[in-house]
């Protein structure tokens, strides 16, 4: 690592904007600055002050990115470098032996600034750990968290995914590929008697939808003798589950026909014998024909990629839910069960809520919220940093065709 980038500088905060910082918000806004390093390099450590000169906290500065500085540390004292290795070990020992992550091979072991690590992101799938370096203080410092991860864990193999997205916003460079042992093909993992092959080099996110755990298992729960609608099923996760809970019959909607593939894969290798019926098709048209031909499903899976990346994308991201929700309440049969996700921290849970009524006072449909749904313990998000709630789920009920609510 660049020891310039241990040189310690200070950026100073504008009256009246130092309350999120006081409240341990771990993001600092560009437009909260009254003054920056403009000689800092990116990934620098820096000291936040206030407009008073009183020491806030210390963090990872970003030249580019409108998030200049992700806080590691609230107080004066300087954590130093030390920190990020004490806050790995201590990610990884909440996770070993939690009560609720048993039996699963999939896991994410550290989740950004939950843990407590801003812009670091690692996957355990199977043999593999796949890491994200999503900001330029976790860029600057790969080979240091790479080391610190291979003797943390007993991990044989590490590999590095890129993320444009990321890179554009932070000014780094899109790093891909092995960061120790020699990973290649496809990661094997086994959730709670579920098996999937993970693509992790070239599959979403980190390869594998390990957010979904629980979710998977409650479709498995509920996916006995019913004819079951897997819409953006990507590789087959809720697919899988209702197959093995004994589902009636299956059908697969993606618009990838690689991960369709994959999804096939995995059902056979979980010998799943019912009826399967695979669409290469965007899911939204796919919903919308279904509707118009009058097919009916007794258990509806909608779990779309994020539909708002930004604030501006909420609107038109609201009508595309709404419309998803709205055909599939007209494919459910009475009694149907649907769940519903949204993985964008821009829809909160109250504007989802509102477009599921929407939704369904459009469709003339009885529908009961039964559940409210969202990521598993390994993937936290910390109370002080309410962006961390990214997905928002629910399961519905869907009474008869035009039975008012009761």
């Amino acid at each position: 690592m660049n020891e310039l980038l241990r040189i310690m500088t200070d950026i100073i905060l504008s009256a009246r904007r130092e309350r999120s910082v006081l409240r341990q918000h771990p993001w600092v806004l560009s437009g909260a600055v009254a003054q920056e390093p403009g000689a800092s390099e990116s990934g620098a450590w820096v000291r936040v002050l206030s407009s008073a000169g009183g020491v806030l906290g210390h963090g990872h500065y970003s030249a580019r990115s409108s998030i200049r500085v992700r806080l590691l540390a609230f107080g004066k004292e300087d954590p130093g470098e030390a920190l990020l290795e004490r806050r790995i070990e201590a990610a990884l020992a909440r996770r070993r032996d939690h009560p609720l992550l048993t039996e699963t091979t999939g896991l994410r072991l550290v989740n950004a600034e939950s843990d407590g690590l801003p812009g670091l992101v690692v996957d355990r799938m199977g043999d593999v750990l796949v890491v994200k370096f999503l900001t330029a203080g976790m860029h600057a410092r790969a080979e240091r968290i790479a080391r610190c991860l291979e003797e943390l864990t007993d991990a044989p193999h590490g590999y590095r995914r890129r993320d444009d997205t990321s890179a554009r916003r932070e000014g780094i460079s899109p790093d891909e590929g092995v960061l120790w042992g020699n990973p290649s093909g496809l990661a094997a993992i086994e959730e709670r008697g579920r098996r999937y092959a993970v693509d992790f080099m070239q599959g979403q996110k980190t390869g594998f939808y390990l957010d979904q755990r629980d979710a998977r298992d409650l479709v498995q729960g509920l996916s006995r003798g019913r004819r079951t609608l897997d819409v953006f099923s990507y590789t087959g996760g809720f697919a899988v589950a209702a197959g093995r809970g004994g589902a009636r019959a299956l059908v697969l909607v993606d618009s990838s026909q690689a991960a369709l593939e994959t999804a096939s894969s995995n059902l056979a290798l979980n010998q799943v014998e019912c009826p399967i019926e695979v669409r290469h098709s965007d899911a939204f048209e796919a919903l919308r024909t279904a509707a118009e031909a009058g097919e009916k499903y007794d258990l509806i899976v909608l779990d779309p990629p994020p539909l708002a990346r930004s604030r501006r994308a909420v609107q038109a991201a609201s009508r595309a839910y709404k419309d998803m929700l709205l055909h599939a309440l007209r494919c459910a049969s009475p009694s149907a069960f649907i769940l519903a996700f949204s993985c964008s921290h821009h829809i909160d849970p109250d504007l989802f809520q509102k477009i599921v009524f929407g939704a369904a006072l459009d469709a003339h449909r009885g529908v009961r919220w039964l559940r409210t749904l969202g990521a598993p313990a390994d993937h936290p998000f910390s109370i002080y940093h309410p962006e961390g709630r990214y997905l928002n789920g629910c399961l519905l009920e869907v009474e008869s065709a035009g039975q008012a609510p009761g």
